[in-house]
């Protein structure tokens, strides 16, 4: 009888390590492509906004949507929006097109702009808020302007006469779970940075006078991975073809990949640390998926040949792909 139950507490055992190697983070290991559903067919999706609450923010041109628990809400803000992050106290931060900088706490909006505030213009492209509130912002144009920081009563804009930036335009901002702030700088070829910025202490992870050709977009992951995209859009070179690198060892190192990244490529980095990121068209693969070993891509159907806008990743892991102009695809994990 002992031996009996010595067995059970084994089979037990076993039953739970093989579910646990199935899993990372409490989510399923492996990627799946499986449409669950799809929101806003026929629309240009311009942004993704999610946090670990469940809530998620989409933006089509002037409308946002608030989509939470099967609901979608539409609020009309009469601006393009260009970039938009949730707080920790689940109200949204919205970049616009000539709005300037927007807040909308769930009953109203209000705006930050030149007249009001003092910006440097009144297109925002970036936004992010960090873990204590502030909000980062990109606020900037060549030569002018720079990184916008609000605490909630004073605004400053970091240029590169009052802070170790290297150029004027911010063209990426990603903050991770402890606080850290990240930022891709452009606007001469061959000189884009990333910097990290802890409290008030900036680091430089490259040359300080140039590292990549030109940097549209890269990704933080919860655990501290930095990947980015050195894109060749700009180049009149056809030799010139865009690169993907991952910071290791505090030095940037090229991922060899066996598909072609496309021009301005979206990436994200979801719950288990996998990165996502959008492959050329004409038929081939949308998506690929890089475990960090391996990369797992799309079937070529997926959205039949639909050009990615956006890429997030909510509370439960489901991927959200923004379209062009089709709307949003979820993919289940």
């Amino acid at each position: 009888m002992q031996k009996l139950g010595l067995h059970i507490v084994l089979l037990l055992f076993l039953v739970c390590a093989c579910k646990k190697d199935d899993q990372i983070n409490n989510f399923a290991s492996k990627v799946s492509f499986d449409i669950s559903y799809q929101l806003l067919e026929g629309r240009h999706i311009d942004c993704i906004a999610t946090d670990n609450k469940g809530n998620v923010f989409i933006a089509s041109n002037t409308e946002i949507y608030y989509a939470y628990k099967g609901d979608l809400k539409k609020y009309s803000i009469g601006f393009p929006v260009r970039d938009m992050a949730i707080a920790p106290d689940g109200s949204l931060w919205i970049g616009t097109n000539g709005g300037g900088l927007g807040h909308f706490d769930g009953k109203d909006f209000t705006w930050y702009t030149i007249a009001n505030a003092g910006l440097p213009r009144d297109l925002i492209s970036k936004v992010r808020v960090a873990p204590d509130g502030k909000v980062w912002f990109s606020c900037c144009a060549f030569k002018l302007g720079g990184l916008g920081v609000f605490d909630g009563k004073h605004f400053e804009i970091l240029t590169p006469e009052n802070s170790p930036l290297n150029q004027n335009v911010i063209d990426d901002i990603e903050i991770g779970p402890d606080g850290i702030v990240y930022i891709a700088t452009s606007g001469t070829v061959g000189q884009s940075n990333i910097y990290s910025i802890k409290d008030k202490t900036w680091d430089c992870l490259g040359n300080e006078k140039g590292t990549f050709y030109w940097v549209f977009s890269f990704a933080a992951s919860q655990s501290g991975l930095l990947y980015v995209v050195e894109d060749f859009s700009l180049s009149s070179s056809s030799f010139n073809t865009n690169k993907l690198y991952q910071l290791i060892d505090n030095k940037w190192q090229k991922i060899e990949i066996d598909f072609e990244l496309g021009f301005f490529t979206r990436m994200n980095i979801d719950n288990r640390d996998y990165l996502w990121v959008t492959g050329r068209g004409e038929n081939l693969p949308a998506l690929h998926v890089y475990n960090g070993k391996s990369w797992v891509s799309s079937p070529i159907d997926l959205f039949s040949d639909e050009y990615v806008t956006a890429i997030a990743t909510d509370n439960e892991n489901n991927v959200w792909i923004g379209t062009y102009e089709n709307g949003v695809y979820i993919l289940k994990q």
